[in-house]
């Protein structure tokens, strides 16, 4: 990736607040290089790291709420 398009997609990734797939994609683009991922699978594990985080996030604040079940 050269650094215009990843310059671009950092300043993307910030205004849509996808700030773990921010701070994940330095080891997504080394990890793609090295494997040879297709585009598809690189895109892939960094959405999949957004959407774990996220998911982790939202159970975490359900514990937080008193009324949330057990």
């Amino acid at each position: 990736m050269n650094a215009g398009m990843k310059a671009l997609l950092i300043e993307n990734l910030k205004k849509l607040k996808l700030s773990t797939m921010l701070r994940e994609l330095e080891g997504v683009i080394r990890q793609a290089n090295q494997e040879s991922l297709s585009y598809e699978e690189f895109l892939l594990n960094l959405s999949e790291a957004e959407v774990q985080t996220r998911q982790e996030n939202a159970a975490k604040g359900d514990c937080r709420r008193p009324n949330s079940p057990s």
